[in-house]
């Protein structure tokens, strides 16, 4: 009784850590974190308003089902607006994940016959980890349907372990209704999911190739079939990736069956060496892409990210020292195992399918997957360097670094234009300005920030361009002959241009600009809003 009381006092203060973090936009804005929670604030309000899912809308996407219905029953539930409630269900979604990583830490670290006391340090340490890296921070903060699949993920990898090892009729129904609704959840969820099945299925035949095995193969098969024509019947935009190099992917997948059977088997030594080469060569990019960009018209790396990200990387060192002991971990191990490897190697594909925005975006979407295992094994790579020392002052310096070195990091997730190529946060004044410029004007101009929070919560109302902006700001041209959203801090931290850097305007060129046209709309505050249209005849934006 107390051994469960001690671990659940954990599991409680990492839930509490998660929910913290993930609700702080709350104290800038009362809204949803980001733009694309927007879109999803506008189907969950639709589907209230006229009780079924508004698929038929062109701005829907195939994938977008699940949370915008669970959104929309949480909204009805608590009574709360979805726009007002959907930061909320956000951050207990991301908490859930959280509380996952010390549930199968824990388990491990039983599994490995680790005192009780080392058990709690590595399942804390695992949970905080996770909880407060300031790159998961950010997307596991952010409204969109890929929280709840990074929650399908963990479900779906857990049920189809434990399906293969007890061939338990319960275990395959829950692995298969997961599977169905993958899909209708989110697409590079369902890709991460299919690649760490795929790895969990290599382990389990390499030791067994039964009737039970030979069953699964089916269901895998199956499911790679459905997914390719559940996506190919909608035209999920996403799906071009994969279509235009069905080769590669398919070769990718070789390479994971491939690597799981060869890593699982080898050396310790090589098992800890290989991860740290990779993890090597992801700040090798990262600081390589600080000179130029690697994916050519895209953001290049701001100091600020080297600040926040180099920290995360030295919990990369340790968190290497962990992957040997999850071979011999059990099904708990292996589900860790086969995360790490099938999210490595949907990377490993976006890096070699093109050096274009689509494929980057998939590398950095791909890598928010990777910080599951990864927090995971920070937790027992502490534990095994700790246990190397005798001193328990050395082992509480240890742990203390390890979290200190994510908790710094954290406020990457909310940095914004300062450090990164997106600004996630919208404030109640952008909102309004966004509102009024959609419901009174019919073409207008902004940054990407304030134009896709008009287009995905007011689809269709009016049609905002980012491109006049973007001509007139990155390539020196003329101001847009249009209406224009303009905001003071494009002379600070720059107007969004996603996927290029952000860029600055001199104040004296923003006043000029705002003297020389007549004012319609303002809204004061920290950051000022206005909408501005020109005196002379108007052109298209």
């Amino acid at each position: 009784m107390r051994k469960r009381r001690s671990i659940g006092l954990v599991a409680l203060a990492v839930v509490l850590i998660a929910l913290a973090m993930r609700t702080i936009p709350l104290y800038w804005s009362p809204l949803a974190f980001n733009t694309d929670g927007f879109k999803f604030a506008g189907f969950a309000r639709e589907t209230i308003r006229h009780g079924y899912i508004p698929a038929s809308t062109t701005s829907f996407n195939p994938d977008e089902y699940t949370f915008s219905a669970l959104l929309a029953i949480c909204s009805q539930l608590t009574g709360i607006e979805p726009l007002y409630v959907a930061q909320l269900l956000t951050a207990s979604i991301g908490a859930t994940v959280c509380l996952f990583v010390v549930v199968v830490t824990r388990r491990i670290g039983a599994r490995l016959r680790w005192s009780r006391f080392d058990v709690r340090i590595a399942a804390f340490v695992a949970g905080v980890v996770l909880a407060t890296n300031g790159i998961f921070l950010g997307r596991s903060t952010a409204v969109t349907s890929e929280g709840l699949g990074l929650v399908f993920v963990i479900l779906g990898v857990v049920a189809f372990a434990r399906a293969l090892r007890t061939n338990r009729r319960s275990w395959m129904a829950v692995t298969g209704l997961v599977l169905v609704l993958f899909p209708l959840t989110h697409n590079l969820s369902t890709i991460v999911g299919g690649f760490a099945i795929v790895s969990l299925l290599a382990l389990s035949l390499r030791s067994s190739t039964d009737r039970r095995g030979l069953m699964m193969v089916l269901m895998v098969a199956g499911f790679w079939t459905y997914v390719s024509v559940y996506y190919t019947t909608f035209k999920l935009d996403e799906l071009s990736r994969i279509s235009s190099a069905p080769g590669l992917f398919v070769a990718w997948i070789i390479v994971l069956v491939m690597l799981t059977i060869w890593l699982s088997t080898t050396s310790p030594r090589i098992q800890r060496d290989l991860p740290s080469a990779v993890l090597l060569a992801a700040v090798g990019l990262v600081t390589a892409n600080a000179v130029t960009p690697i994916f050519p018209g895209t953001a290049t790396t701001g100091k600020l990210v080297f600040v926040y990200v180099l920290p995360i990387a030295l919990v990369g060192v340790v968190a290497s020292r962990g992957i040997p002991r999850l071979v011999d971990a059990g099904l708990d191990g292996s589900v860790v195992f086969a995360l790490l490897l099938g999210t490595l190697s949907i990377i490993g594909f976006a890096l070699t399918g093109g050096l274009t925005v689509p494929y980057q975006d998939l590398a950095i979407r791909a890598q928010t997957f990777v910080h599951i295992p990864f927090a995971v094994l920070a937790g027992l790579g502490v534990v095994l360097l700790a246990q190397r020392w005798d001193s328990r002052s050395v082992r509480a310096a240890l742990v203390v670094t390890v979290v200190l070195c994510t908790v710094v990091s954290a406020p990457l997730a909310f940095s914004g234009l300062r450090a990164t190529s997106a600004q996630p946060l919208v404030t109640q004044s952008e909102f309004e300005t966004a509102t009024f410029a959609a419901t009174h004007t019919d073409q207008w101009a902004s940054d990407g920030h304030m134009t896709r929070i008009a287009s995905k919560y007011y689809p269709g109302r009016s049609t905002p361009s980012q491109t006049g902006v973007y001509v007139w700001l990155h390539d020196d041209g003329p101001v847009p002959n249009c209406p224009v959203v303009a905001q003071r801090s494009w002379t600070t931290v720059g107007a969004q241009l996603f996927p290029a850097s952000p860029e600055t305007i001199d104040r004296r060129s923003y006043v000029s600009v705002s003297q020389r046209r007549n004012l319609i709309y303002t809204v004061s505050g920290d950051d000022p809003l206005t909408l501005l249209i020109p005196r002379e005849r108007m052109s298209a934006c």
